[in-house]
């Protein structure tokens, strides 16, 4: 009966997605994109939404199995959308030779080459570079994942930033069955880094995270870390060190209004948003202005992303400042005496903080860096003129990179007392 009203272009609501079901307005759109030399497989497989842009669906994209939403929405050339399955896209941007297996993808970037293999979950502040790849069943939420970085199957990395290798061949890469577990007993969200953005100049010692482990946040994995498979991490793993996640864990009381000290989570939240903000940085002086038309939109939609994705972690924080007040209540014995002035801390500069972490007052790239890479991008794709960049222009790259990576870092360990 429905499949009837709908071939007779009646309106129907199409509760799995949140929109009206119009078939003969779908039939007249995927006719238009088809005579614009999109490749469509048929209005029994493809819905196109009646507030999609049609002409920033590029010709030579192929639609195959697929519910298209969002006026925000870009599909590149080339670009394979539900070759294993439907697909729901809303307002989500993807990049030429882009493959989609089935899933949802809102709110995110995906970049040239990038790779989902089914049943795969991205959400805003989700951000895949170049050749980027992950299995099945992949739930990715405010995490980024730099040029070549692979992830396996059965995944769920929420607030993360991965970078590290030199190529598609040497990557960083996430094992299967492995979870960054974000969110804690107190319903507090933190988020980890692994890496730093200097990965994005493609010359670090890539990072291994080994299948059914788990990342408990916050942490910071240096760059060459392994985390060896079926292991749980609670602590920071340093460049080139193997870890097999054998931190101890307190067992007795637990009250959860009562909190501890805050200074390592505060401070590893600070190092990635500050990186968060070199990699919005890098795409506003550096790549985007030397981009190809066609990748301008993918490239502005990531600094969008990578803003969201900051800002999210300063309202988290917010969030965990402003239960304080009851923690404060709960200290009574003279030990505590250093928890209550550090507590006390935050909630006076809680403003401060905020202020501090979403600032985007970023120094100018290096002349030298910027001139190079303008060069090179005349005959060369990005990765390929980032791989070619003189070890001074890299040098200079690295230092602009890591200098604003650490202004929020840096005002928070202030804020804490700790020495630089």
């Amino acid at each position: 009966m429905i499949g009837g009203l709908q071939s007779r272009g009646f309106r129907l609501s199409h509760l799995t997605m949140g929109l009206v079901y119009d078939d003969q307005g779908n039939r007249q759109r995927l006719a238009v994109l088809s005579d614009r030399g999109v490749i469509v497989w048929g209005p029994d497989r493809v819905y196109v939404g009646a507030d999609v842009r049609l002409e920033r669906i590029c010709a030579g994209a192929a639609l195959m199995n697929a519910t298209v939403t969002g006026s925000n929405t870009f599909i590149g050339a080339k670009a394979q959308i539900g070759n294993s399955g439907l697909v729901h896209i809303h307002d989500a941007q993807i990049g030429s030779y882009a493959v989609l297996g089935a899933g949802t993808y809102e709110n995110c970037v995906l970049l040239t080459e990038a790779k989902t293999r089914g049943f795969t979950e991205l959400r805003q502040g989700t951000v895949l570079e170049e050749q980027s790849e992950v299995g099945h069943n992949v739930g990715l939420k405010n995490t980024v994942l730099t040029t070549g970085v692979v992830a396996g199957s059965l995944i769920n990395f929420c607030d993360v930033l991965l970078t590290g290798g030199s190529s598609r061949n040497d990557h960083s890469e996430i094992g299967s069955g492995a979870v960054h577990f974000n969110f804690d007993p107190r319903g507090d969200k933190f988020g980890s880094l692994m890496g730093d953005a200097t990965g994005c100049l493609l010359k670090s010692r890539r990072i291994f995270v080994g299948g059914n482990s788990g990342v408990i946040a916050p942490v910071h994995v240096g760059f060459g870390a392994v985390v060896a498979a079926g292991s749980i991490v609670r602590k920071d793993i340093a460049e080139n060190r193997i870890s097999s996640g054998d931190a101890p864990i307190h067992s007795g009381e637990y009250d959860l209004d009562r909190y501890f000290d805050l200074s390592r989570k505060f401070c590893t939240t600070a190092k990635l948003v500050g990186n968060l903000h070199a990699l919005r940085v890098w795409y506003q002086q550096v790549r985007l202005p030397h981009a190809e038309s066609a990748d301008k939109p993918l490239y502005i939609a990531a600094e969008k992303e990578f803003d969201h994705h900051i800002r999210h972690r300063g309202r988290e924080l917010t969030k965990v400042i402003d239960k304080l007040e009851k923690s404060l209540s709960k200290h009574k014995h003279s030990q505590d005496r250093w928890l209550c002035e550090q507590h006390r801390m935050l909630i006076d500069n809680s403003d401060r903080i905020i202020s501090f972490l979403i600032s985007d007052q970023y120094a100018p790239a290096p002349v030298s860096l910027v001139a190079e890479y303008e060069s090179l991008r005349k005959d060369r794709s990005h990765t390929d003129s980032v791989r070619s960049l003189s070890d001074k222009a890299s040098r200079a790259a690295a230092n602009w990179i890591r200098e604003t990576a650490f202004r929020p870092y840096l005002e928070m360990r202030a804020m804490f007392g700790m020495p630089d």
